[in-house]
């Protein structure tokens, strides 16, 4: 019988992961999947009965990491612009490093929606919230006089730091940028994001 092996599930989560980003839930195949991971599919299955499984898991652990690591902010710092900025960053960060991600959830919010909110992470998800009583506690002390929601800022600061992952080979593309230089122009857009969100709500 197959033991079971931590360093092999990481592989194929890997594996999987990027394949799901490549391709959403429907185009996958756990062929490429287990190819991708150096695994036999039949090691994958092992591991994963159906790609269903592999793929909640897939989609459990991205979220709990952003969820997880934003909800970790609202903890340890206390100041709101601070708060933004370090948000801006996760956000970007994760795009950077899963370039994918950004078109996987919107593909998968049009497609099948449901996937995303049964996940109990999205369920207890209460960012907004959070933001509200930084909010407050700003407008208490004269920092900010704009009356925005905890829900609109962070919608905001979805859509601004999402949209220049999702259109980046045309942006890309109409400029003629090598990676190097788009690489750049994200980092720069970064910032001017945090000044532009900040400046919005002061």
């Amino acid at each position: 019988m197959v033991k079971f092996n931590q360093h092999t599930k990481e592989k194929i989560l890997k594996a999987a992961e990027s394949v799901f980003h490549e391709n959403g839930l429907k185009g996958a195949r756990t062929t490429a999947i287990a190819e991708r991971a150096g695994v036999s599919r039949t090691m994958l299955h092992y591991y994963f009965s159906t790609k269903e499984d592999l793929f909640h898991e897939v989609l459990q652990n991205t979220m709990g990491f952003f969820m997880g690591s934003a909800q970790k902010l609202f903890v340890e710092i206390q100041d709101l612009k601070t708060l933004i900025d370090k948000l801006i960053d996760l956000l970007c960060e994760m795009s950077m490093e899963k370039p994918g991600l950004p078109s996987f959830v919107v593909n998968l919010l049009n497609e099948s929606p449901e996937l995303i909110t049964a996940l109990p992470i999205i369920q207890e998800e209460n960012i907004p919230m959070l933001f509200d009583r930084f909010l407050e506690e700003a407008r208490a002390k004269g920092e900010i006089q704009s009356d925005i929601s905890g829900e609109n800022l962070m919608i905001n600061i979805y859509g601004l730091t999402s949209m220049p992952y999702l259109a980046a080979p045309l942006i890309k593309f109409k400029e003629n940028r090598s990676e190097a230089d788009m690489k750049a122009f994200l980092e720069q857009r970064k910032e001017m994001i945090k000044t532009f969100v900040w400046n919005a709500i002061k």
